[in-house]
């Protein structure tokens, strides 16, 4: 059995990440150099060129979260990674890009990102004392809808966590990635806000390969 590493490899790899295997501080909560209501500075990322991949996704996960929330964390996905890196703080960068531009789809040369965790308009919601929706502690929700379309830093309160890197190489372009909402049959496609599980329906029949990267963050608190 291959053995569960911690830290850069051979596969892909990020200069935030430490020969320790934990993250730089200012990729979670312990440095959060963009002054957004959540850290919000993404690590850099670099991997080997998947065989026959046209395009590249990216989902980021906590699965310590399930002691803390009851369920893993997803702290990033997006799609239309038309190289094999992504620099520091793309995320942010290309959602400001987005909101700025006021347009209700994203730009051809950014990331298109979809909610993280923090999503304050759920289905379910929790008793709380303010108006932020969402079934989660008011830390861990965005002040706003759209806050939730980028990067949430590492935020582990109880102790260190272990995130999951996840890079699939699909054999599309991201404009061609589609799913179908609530079992209908139009088509809806990943240039504009989506959530995970679109992102799973859409990316299904298109994994070429994928490579992993584990990294740690120091509890915050």
């Amino acid at each position: 059995m291959k053995k569960y590493s911690i830290g850069n490899n051979s596969k892909i790899w990020s200069k935030m990440v430490g020969a320790d295997g934990y993250l730089a501080l200012h990729g979670g909560a312990h440095d959060n150099k963009n002054g957004t209501p959540f850290p919000s500075y993404s690590l850099d990322l670099e991997w080997e060129a998947i065989p026959n991949a046209k395009s590249y996704a990216v989902l980021v996960e906590d699965f310590d979260a399930v002691a803390v929330i009851g369920f893993s964390f997803i702290h990033w996905v997006a799609v239309n990674v038309k190289t094999n890196k992504i620099a520091e703080n793309q995320s942010y960068l290309d959602h400001k890009a987005w909101v700025d531009s006021k347009q209700a789809t994203y730009g051809e040369n950014m990331l298109w990102q979809g909610h993280n965790s923090s999503v304050n308009k759920t289905l379910v919601a929790n008793n709380k004392t303010n108006d932020l929706g969402g079934i989660l502690p008011e830390g861990f929700t965005s002040t706003s809808l759209e806050n939730s379309l980028m990067y949430f830093g590492c935020y582990p309160p109880n102790a260190d966590h272990t995130y999951t890197v996840t890079v699939y190489g699909l054999d599309v372009d991201a404009s061609e990635l589609s799913y179908h909402k609530n079992h209908r049959s139009e088509k809806n496609h990943l240039n504009k806000p989506y959530y995970v599980g679109d992102f799973m329906h859409a990316i299904h029949n298109h994994v070429v390969g994928k490579h992993t990267l584990h990294f740690r963050y120091k509890k915050v608190g």
